[in-house]
């Protein structure tokens, strides 16, 4: 190992499916996938540990890290990754049958929907021939495959670099439809004697102590609107903005429930006619596109990621979902297609309307982590 370098290694399982590429879409373990994670959890790190932080130096700070092409700050990374792996995905597309989602009512299409589907449209279509949920790819990245990841990075950054790491193992998830869950990963430190950088107390209510250390990744909600990007974890008066459920036997179940969680979050803000729309609706600030309801002033093309992060976790012999509010506001891009029929005020109201409800929402129905 080279003088003044970290060298950690960390073994990788995973607990949901996970869809990720390769050339032909194979579910193959690649390094980019995890070098895109590492580089997300990283800027909440870096963000929240400047007294006076920019979008500036957090790209030239990136750019020195991880490396770039661009400009005057052209360079190599300094934080080098490597995977003992780059097999394709055991989870065949013939076998995806074996993945047991239960059914969950939407009450705007009015019939019963696959969880799987539901979670994972897109990587996931419906096999009109066998009448069931199918896999879209060849492969995907099946439920307790492992593999080992190697980095290596300067000792300086080795405080920020554990903290990021410590989120990985909390909230990180790989592949298409990430946020919904699937791709879920549990991450052990091999260099550290095999320890879990994953603390199972974090999950319990009452352990406050297991949490505390992310109380400098937060920030209130409602400042956090100021920027339109995942800059910190959410707090309000209560604390974090973190839930999680109660344990299920299997992973699949957790996946429906998180679904049923999903719908009712969604369908609580009511359309009241069908698209498109010429007013912005509550429902656009959840997330960008939907479904029949097309905003005329964004167009089909414009977009506007969900803010809620799921996440199934291994635990005790079970599996429990947790779920996370990383708040940020309305993508610049979408604000700026508004000004003609929404005003400033009138949409910061919105916000503040819709997130109070999906908060007190998510209260009723899950277990707070504050």
């Amino acid at each position: 190992m080279r003088r003044n370098q970290c060298l950690r290694t960390y073994q990788v399982r995973f607990v949901t499916p996970a869809f990720l590429g390769g050339a032909d879409q194979s579910g193959q373990w690649r390094v980019p996938p995890f070098k895109a994670l590492l580089r997300k959890w990283w800027r909440i790190v870096w963000w929240n540990a400047q007294e006076r932080p920019s979008l500036e130096n957090l790209r030239l700070w990136e750019s020195r890290l991880f490396g770039t092409t661009a400009g005057l700050e052209a360079g190599a990374s300094r934080i080098r990754l490597r995977i003992d792996t780059w097999r394709q995905g055991s989870l065949r597309k013939n076998h995806f049958d074996n993945v047991k989602c239960g059914e969950i009512v939407h009450r705007e299409v009015k019939r019963k929907l696959n969880a799987a589907l539901y979670l994972g449209y897109g990587p996931i279509g419906w096999d009109k021939a066998q009448k069931r949920p199918g896999l879209q790819r060849l492969s995907a990245v099946g439920t307790d495959e492992k593999g080992q990841l190697t980095l290596m990075y300067p000792a300086e950054l080795d405080r920020d670099m554990t903290q990021t790491m410590r989120l990985l193992a909390l909230f990180g998830c790989l592949g298409a439809r990430s946020r919904n869950g699937w791709g879920s990963l549990s991450l052990y430190d091999a260099s550290q004697n095999v320890s879990d950088l994953f603390d199972e107390n974090v999950l319990d209510h009452k352990s406050r102590s297991a949490r505390e250390w992310m109380d400098r990744l937060a920030v209130p909600w409602i400042d956090a609107l100021q920027h339109d990007w995942c800059h910190a974890l959410g707090r309000d008066d209560k604390g974090l903005l973190l839930w999680c459920t109660d344990s299920r036997e299997r992973w699949e179940d957790v996946l429906t429930l998180l679904a049923r969680i999903k719908i009712h979050l969604r369908t609580q803000f009511a359309f009241h006619e069908q698209g498109p729309h010429t007013k912005l609706c509550e429902r656009h600030i959840l997330a960008y596109p939907v479904t029949n309801h097309v905003l005329q002033a964004w167009g089909d093309d414009k977009r506007s990621a969900n803010q809620l992060f799921f996440k199934v976790h291994a635990v005790g012999g079970g599996f429990c979902g947790l779920v996370a509010h990383l708040t940020h506001g309305m993508p610049q891009v979408l604000k700026r297609a508004l000004k003609e029929k929404t005003s400033e005020q009138d949409l910061c109201s919105m916000e503040h309307s819709v997130w109070s409800r999906v908060h007190e929402s998510l209260d009723k129905q899950l277990v707070r982590l504050p």
